[in-house]
């Protein structure tokens, strides 16, 4: 059963508060908390993204950003490119996950590193961090670009507030558009979805990552380890040690 009553070993509520999942339709039962449907309707719907499109990614190695890098891919996308956090991540993305460039955004401005990932620019930018990554992605969008805004992490990990997408006049120039989601708005891309990654996995097609924290007490140290970035792929708390 999937329920939305947070971190707990037990909960009781009504029967409409609670959802019953196939167990046999995933190899492991966390896939049904996966990001993956997060990551498709922010490439799909947010995004408008198109075949043939080059898009970037940022924490691309992260729960979300590995789904959204190898999503865009399989639909069709021209050219994808992520960054992380570290040299080992970047090979990850690129030498597992089939993205086709990635950088290290602690190596120099982002900017610099971005225009060299893209030389020809960008269409579509899947935003998980914001800050300089967002206004990198800007100054490389191509004209009518689409940005997804999915996620604040550079705000989450400082006490100081974002300085946003900076100078606006690329974004009227460029007519840009940026649209900020949230799953819930899309549930009902949910069946859609689910189907076609169940099909990506069969045909090994999709590479799907978890790091397993074992103990709900570890809850509290996943969510931050989950905010720095330690692990690759989604962080998953086990009931029990």
């Amino acid at each position: 059963m999937v329920h939305r009553f947070g971190w707990r070993e037990y909960a009781v509520a009504e029967a409409s508060a609670f959802r019953r999942v196939d167990r046999a339709a995933y190899p492991s039962p966390s896939m049904h908390l996966g990001f993956g449907l997060v990551a498709y309707v922010g490439l799909m719907d947010a995004a408008g993204l198109r075949p043939g499109d080059t898009v970037f990614v940022s924490s691309a190695a992260g729960a979300t950003g590995s789904m959204a890098g190898q999503i865009a891919r399989l639909k069709g996308a021209r050219r994808v490119i992520g960054s992380a956090g570290s040299a080992a991540k970047v090979a990850h993305l690129t030498d597992k996950l089939g993205f086709d460039a990635a950088f290290d955004y602690h190596d120099g401005p982002v900017l610099d590193r971005l225009r060299e990932a893209a030389p020809d620019g960008i269409d579509v930018y899947f935003d998980n961090v914001g800050g300089e990554q967002l206004r990198a992605a800007i100054e490389v969008m191509k004209v009518h670009g689409r940005i997804a805004v999915c996620g604040a992490l550079n705000r989450q990990r400082t006490a100081r507030p974002d300085e946003g997408p900076g100078d606006l006049l690329s974004v009227l120039g460029k007519r840009l558009t940026i649209r900020g989601f949230t799953l819930w708005d899309h549930l009902d891309r949910a069946a859609e979805f689910g189907e076609q990654f169940r099909g990506w996995l069969r045909e090994g097609a999709i590479v799907y990552d978890e790091t397993v924290i074992g103990g709900l007490e570890r809850a509290p140290e996943a969510l931050l380890d989950l905010v720095r970035g330690r692990h690759t792929g989604k962080t998953v708390v086990r009931l029990g040690s």
